[in-house]
C-alpha cells in the first residue's frame, strides 16, 4: 500500500505541466537579459538577485529578519521558489519592469498561506481561500500602513497572471478583501503634515549655510543638492542624472525668459524640461558654479576611462611597462595602490586585499571571472620553497611556483570590475533599455572616497567614480547617523534635521496653495499618477479658500442644520453655490443625508444606492442620519462577513459580492468618521464620491454592450499621456 499514489485529475496534470514549462522558459530567458537588465554573473540557484542587477529580488520567506545573517535568514522553499523566480523573470526581464519588491512581498504571503491551508507548496492548488489567508498574513506583517492593501492588489495581478498562463488546477476570479484606508482622519493628516514637511528651522539653516562661504566639498555637495530639490519637486535618485550644464532658457509668454532644467524623472515619466521655481533661479546658477570645480577632475577621469577602455588608468605607481608585460607582485600592488608595510609580502597583501574580496563579488562579468579562475587555478597553495641568501646566514626568502602571469591588461579588467559602477559610463542602470547621463557629463560625479566623510581606506584606491548626492549620504548628512554628525550638527544647528523627500512634499503643497491644478502639479513633479498624497494644506487653509468664493459659508451652516433637523424644505442653494432663483429648487432628504438629484427630469439612476452616488451630501450635526449610517454600517459588516465565508467555500458569485459590499462598507465607514470628526463644524457638508455605477450601464454590461470594468470608474478626469503632461510644463506659472 505504501507504493500507491493518489489519482490526479487531468486539470491537475495540465496545470503542473504548464508550471514546469513556465519555469523552464524563465530559466532560459534569465540570461538573455544580459547586459542591459541583469549581470552576467546571475545564476538561477541564487537566493538573491539583488546584487546581480534585479533590485530587491531577494527570495526570503515572510517574517525573515530584514538584517538577517546568512545563518538566520529564512528563504523560500522549493518548488515555490522556482515559481517566484519565474514571476520575477516575467516581470523584470521579459516585460522590463523595474519594481519587484511589492510582488515578492505578495508572493511571500502566498507561500505561507499555501502551506498553512494545503500543507504543500504546490502553486497549482492556489484558491480564493488561500489568497484570503495571504491577505490576513499581510495585515499581521504590515499592520500600521497601507502596505498590506497594496500587496493584496499586487496579489490580484499575480492570480491573473497565473490564470492567463493556465497554472491553476481550478481557475477562479479573486479580488482583495482588504480596504484602502485613504489618508485617514484630519488628525492623521495633521500628523502626516508634521512628519513629511520640512521644519522652518531646517529651511532657514540650509539657507544660511548656502549663503556662507563654504570650503568643505561635502558641505557644498549637500547644500547644492538641497538647492536643486527646492528649486523644483524632484527626487534624490534623479540628482544622479543632472548634467553639469542643465540650464535651458525658454521664452515664456507674458514674462519673457524663463529658466528650465533638463531633468530625467524616475518611475516612468522620463526626460523633460522642468521650470525652476520663481525666485530660485540665482540659487540654481550659484550651486552649479560651486559644483563644477569640485567635480571637474572626476568628470575628466570618467571621460578618460570611457575613451580608453583597454588601458590601465595612469598614476604615479603604475610601472613603466606595456600592457602585456609580466608584472611582479610589488608592481601589481603599486599599480593597484595597495600599500605593503611591515612583514607582509606583496604576494600575500595582493591576495588578502584584492583577490579574496574580488572573488566574493556575486556580479562578476565573464572576462573578470576567467582571469580570477586562471589565478586561482595557478596559485601555489604550498608553503613555498625557502631560498637562503648568500653571505647572510639564517636569512631566507620564500619562492612560490605560481602558474599564471599578471599584466596591466588583466589588472585593468579586474580593477574596472571591482571599482567602477556596473552601468559605467552611465550614471544609473538603464531603464527600459534607455540610457541616461554619462559620468563624464553628470554634475555630481566625484571620485570614490573624494569627500571628507569617506574612510581613509576608500581614498587609497580611488579608481572608481560615484554620485556625490546619493541617497545614503544625503540621509546621513540631513538626518544624522551614529557614525558621523550631520551638516546641521557640524555647523552648530543642534537638533535640526530634515528628510530629503520633505522638499518635494513642501513644493507640492505650495503649488496647491497657489491654485495649480492637480494635473499640472503631477506634470511638474514628474508623476504619471495623481499625487494628492503630497498635498498637506491645513483644514484652515482649505476653509479660507472656500470662504473666499463663498463668503456666506459660516453664516448658512446654522440655518442649513436647523432645516435638516426639523425636516423643513431644503433648497438646492442651501447646499451648493447655486444662487439663481430660476434654477433653484427643493431637494430630497434621504435616510442618510441630502440628495441633490433632480427627480423632475428622471428617476433615480442609482435605484436607491446612495452610498455609490456623488449626489449624496451628509450634514455634520444631523444626529438622526448619523445613527442611520451606523445602522447601515452594521448591516454591511454582516453582509461582508457572510460574503467572505461564502467565498471561502467556493460559492459562485461570492467574490463579486465581497468586492461590492467591501466598497459600500468602506464608504459608509469613511462618511461616519468624517461626520464624527471634531475638526468639522456643525452644518458643514461632506460630499460623497460617485463610483460610476448606475442602472443603465449595468444593464449594458449584462448584455455585453460595454465592458464590466467601465462601471467601476471614479468621478475624475482621465490622466493625459506623458507627452501631454510634458507639454503642460510650458504653461505652469510658479
Amino acid at each position: 500500500m505504501s507504493n500507491i499514489i493518489d489519482f490526479k485529475s487531468k486539470a491537475d496534470l495540465e496545470a503542473a505541466e504548464q508550471l514546469d514549462a513556465f519555469i523552464v522558459w524563465a530559466q532560459a530567458t534569465l540570461p538573455k537579459g544580459v547586459p542591459d537588465r541583469v549581470h552576467a554573473s546571475i545564476r538561477w540557484d541564487m537566493d538573491s538577485w539583488h546584487e546581480s542587477g534585479i533590485e530587491s529580488a531577494t527570495f526570503t520567506a515572510l517574517g525573515s529578519p530584514r538584517r538577517a545573517t546568512a545563518e538566520t535568514r529564512l528563504v523560500m522553499q522549493s518548488p515555490f521558489m522556482d515559481f517566484a523566480k519565474a514571476v520575477v523573470v516575467n516581470r523584470c526581464v521579459f516585460h522590463r519592469k523595474k519594481s519587484i519588491g511589492g510582488w515578492l512581498g505578495a508572493l511571500k504571503a502566498l507561500e505561507m498561506a499555501l502551506v498553512e491551508l494545503t500543507g504543500a507548496r504546490d502553486v497549482t492548488q492556489v484558491s480564493a481561500a488561500v489568497c484570503n489567508r495571504a491577505c490576513g498574513l499581510m495585515q499581521l506583517q504590515w499592520p500600521l500602513s497601507q502596505t498590506a492593501y497594496l500587496r493584496s492588489k499586487t496579489l490580484e495581478r499575480i492570480i491573473k497572471l497565473m490564470g492567463s498562463k493556465r497554472l491553476l488546477a481550478t481557475s477562479f476570479r479573486w479580488s482583495s478583501p482588504l480596504i484602502y484606508q485613504g489618508r485617514g482622519t484630519l488628525k492623521q493628516q495633521k500628523l502626516d503634515r508634521e512628519k513629511k514637511l520640512p521644519s522652518r528651522e531646517s529651511i532657514l539653516a540650509l539657507g544660511e549655510l548656502f549663503n556662507n562661504k563654504l570650503t568643505d566639498p561635502l558641505d557644498i555637495v549637500i547644500t547644492s543638492a538641497c538647492g536643486l530639490l527646492l528649486s523644483q519637486p524632484g527626487r534624490i535618485g534623479e540628482l544622479a542624472d543632472v548634467e553639469c550644464a542643465p540650464i535651458v532658457f525658454k521664452e515664456h509668454k507674458g514674462v519673457g525668459q524663463r529658466m528650465f532644467l533638463r531633468w530625467y524623472a524616475e518611475k516612468g515619466f522620463g526626460a523633460v524640461l522642468k521650470p525652476v521655481m520663481t525666485g530660485m533661479e540665482p540659487v540654481v546658477e550659484r550651486l552649479i558654479e560651486r559644483m563644477l570645480p569640485i567635480t571637474e577632475e572626476a568628470r575628466t577621469y570618467a571621460a578618460w576611462l570611457e575613451d580608453h577602455p583597454d588601458e590601465f588608468p595612469p598614476h604615479e605607481g603604475v610601472p613603466d611597462k606595456s600592457l602585456d608585460d609580466p608584472l611582479t607582485y610589488s608592481e601589481v600592488c603599486s599599480a593597484l595602490k595597495i600599500h605593503v608595510v611591515g612583514k607582509n609580502s606583496p604576494r600575500s597583501k595582493f591576495k588578502v586585499s584584492f583577490l579574496i574580496p574580488m572573488a566574493e563579488l556575486k556580479s562578476l562579468g565573464p572576462a573578470a571571472r576567467a582571469i580570477l579562475d586562471e589565478i586561482q587555478d595557478g596559485w601555489d597553495t604550498s608553503k613555498g620553497k625557502p631560498i637562503y641568501l648568500e653571505g647572510k646566514p639564517g636569512l631566507q626568502r620564500i619562492e612560490f611556483d605560481d602558474k599564471f602571469v599578471i599584466t596591466l591588461r588583466k589588472l585593468n579588467i579586474l580593477m574596472r570590475e571591482k571599482y567602477l559602477p556596473k552601468d559605467f559610463p552611465y550614471t544609473t542602470r538603464p531603464e527600459d533599455g534607455k540610457q541616461r547621463v554619462k559620468y563624464r557629463d553628470a554634475l555630481f560625479t566625484v571620485r570614490t572616497g573624494a569627500l571628507v566623510a569617506e574612510s581613509a581606506v576608500a581614498k587609497l584606491a580611488n579608481f572608481g567614480v560615484e554620485i556625490a548626492a546619493k541617497q545614503g549620504r544625503m540621509s546621513a548628512q540631513l538626518g544624522g547617523s551614529s557614525k558621523q554628525p550631520s551638516i546641521f550638527e557640524r555647523h552648530g544647528y543642534k537638533g535640526v534635521r530634515v528628510n530629503s523627500h520633505a522638499f518635494r512634499h513642501e513644493l507640492n503643497t505650495e503649488m496647491q496653495r497657489a491654485g495649480l491644478s492637480q494635473l499640472l502639479i503631477d506634470a511638474f513633479s514628474g508623476r504619471t499618477s495623481m499625487g494628492s498624497v503630497y498635498n498637506h494644506e491645513t483644514v484652515e487653509e482649505r476653509t479660507q479658500a472656500v470662504a473666499a468664493v463663498h463668503p456666506k459659508t459660516k453664516q448658512i451652516n446654522a440655518k442649513r442644520l436647523e432645516k435638516v433637523r426639523t425636516n423643513a424644505p431644503l433648497s438646492l442653494s442651501d447646499v451648493t453655490d447655486l444662487a439663481e432663483s430660476d434654477q433653484d429648487r427643493v431637494i430630497h432628504q434621504s435616510h442618510v443625508g441630502v440628495c441633490v438629484h433632480n427627480f423632475a427630469s428622471e428617476p433615480c439612476p442609482k435605484m436607491g444606492s446612495c452610498l455609490r452616488c456623488g449626489k449624496l451630501a451628509c450634514v455634520k450635526g444631523d444626529d438622526e442620519k448619523l445613527k442611520n449610517l451606523k445602522e447601515e454600517r452594521d448591516y454591511l459588516q454582516k453582509r461582508y462577513s457572510d460574503a467572505i465565508a461564502a467565498e471561502s467555500r467556493g460559492e459562485i458569485g461570492a467574490t463579486e459580492w465581497v468586492k461590492k459590499v467591501s466598497k459600500d462598507l468602506f464608504k459608509c465607514d469613511a462618511l461616519i468618521k468624517l461626520l464624527e470628526d471634531p475638526e468639522l463644524e456643525n452644518g458643514d457638508i461632506v460630499w460623497n464620491v460617485d463610483n460610476g455605477w448606475n442602472i443603465t450601464n449595468n444593464a449594458a454590461a449584462m448584455v455585453g454592450l460595454i465592458e464590466p470594468q467601465v462601471i467601476e470608474i471614479k468621478d475624475q478626469e482621465a490622466l493625459p499621456a506623458l507627452d501631454e503632461l510634458s507639454a503642460m510644463l510650458d504653461e505652469i506659472e510658479v
